[in-house]
């Protein structure tokens, strides 16, 4: 009818739905329908919302993630055998600003989810294992202890206060403590599942990926093993990106990804470049052709996950000589 808003509308008669998650409550909307719900985010709750979603013949639901609030429904939906994806904030908040959205409350943001969820189709995953995220935590928490040992050590260099200094270096031997316990509980942790286990030890193989580098592979990366070569430098952040115009042939760089990732294969790619044979000739060559050395450093790092991404999925540790297919 003319002077009206046309309804939301699917190509087939299965609903999206979506479900925006805050540490309290699930807002939840369903397309086409334009039915909504709201249950607390507990256990009930989302034994509640499973009973309530099933009166829809579901094409998709879709969550973002949001810390550890979305874990306990992304498990039980899955769990249940319902089709279910999670997504990257930032990749709705951009879908939301190109559809001229600019307004932000729980159930707009539930009802802008089931628009995602019907037209851009994201990847369904199973959720993480519990020990990968717990890991993840380690992991995090290892990298908040060395941003804070690195902020007290440059508080103490700037100060001139004798009283200062004293008080910053027990500061910083107190983090340096913290941050051992931290190191030492993910040890415990990864020896004592021997499928992360065998994870860091064929990461630790590869000269070059030491322990930092393969805690942060495993806790920040389980796609790995199961991912394409260009995938795998992809999620790194570390796939030359092209930007080209008409005739115009822009300088290729790197952008996207996972930081985390990026900065710890960095840095392994550093080392690599002198204790590992094959990253050094990479390097070598590179740099003979003319490459800038950062660009040979990515160029490495690049070469070290896709490295990694191979082993984990043949299940074997790194020979100077990679075995021949038989």
């Amino acid at each position: 009818m003319q002077g009206k808003e046309t309804p939301e509308q699917a190509t087939s008669t299965k609903s999206n739905v979506g479900i925006d998650v805050s540490k309290a409550w699930l807002d939840v909307h369903v397309l086409p329908d334009g039915q909504t719900q709201r249950v607390a985010n507990n256990k009930e709750g989302i034994r509640q919302l499973k009973r309530w979603l099933s009166r829809f013949d579901l094409a998709l639901i879709v969550l973002e993630a949001t810390g550890k609030w979305h874990r306990p429904a992304h498990r039980s939906l899955h769990a249940s055998g319902l089709p279910v994806a999670m997504v990257d904030p930032y990749r709705v908040r951009m879908f939301a600003k190109a559809q001229g959205l600019l307004a932000k409350t729980d159930r707009l943001d539930a009802r802008l989810l089931a628009r995602f969820a019907a037209i851009m189709d994201p990847a369904r995953r199973p959720p993480q294992p519990e020990a990968m995220e717990t890991l993840a935590e380690l992991a995090k928490a290892r990298d908040s202890a060395v941003a804070e040992q690195t902020a007290l050590e440059n508080q103490r260099a700037a100060a001139a206060s004798k009283f200062l200094t004293r008080h910053l270096t027990r500061r910083i031997a107190r983090a340096d403590k913290d941050m051992a316990a931290i190191e030492r509980e993910i040890h415990r942790y990864i020896q004592a599942d021997p499928a992360l286990a065998r994870r860091y030890a064929i990461l630790t193989s590869i000269p070059g990926c030491g322990f930092v580098t393969a805690i942060t592979l495993i806790a920040r990366m389980t796609e790995l093993g199961t991912c394409t070569v260009k995938q795998a430098a992809m999620l790194a952040g570390l796939a030359p990106v092209a930007d080209d115009s008409g005739e115009r042939q822009g300088v290729r760089v790197i952008w996207g990804g996972r930081p985390a990732l990026r900065r710890a294969l960095y840095l392994a790619a550093v080392s690599a470049k002198r204790f590992n044979a094959d990253m050094k000739t990479v390097y070598d060559r590179l740099l003979a052709n003319g490459k800038e050395p950062k660009l040979a450093l990515i160029a490495v790092a690049r070469k070290l996950v896709i490295l990694a991404n191979t082993l984990i999925a043949q299940d074997r540790t790194w020979q100077e000589k990679a075995p021949k297919p038989a």
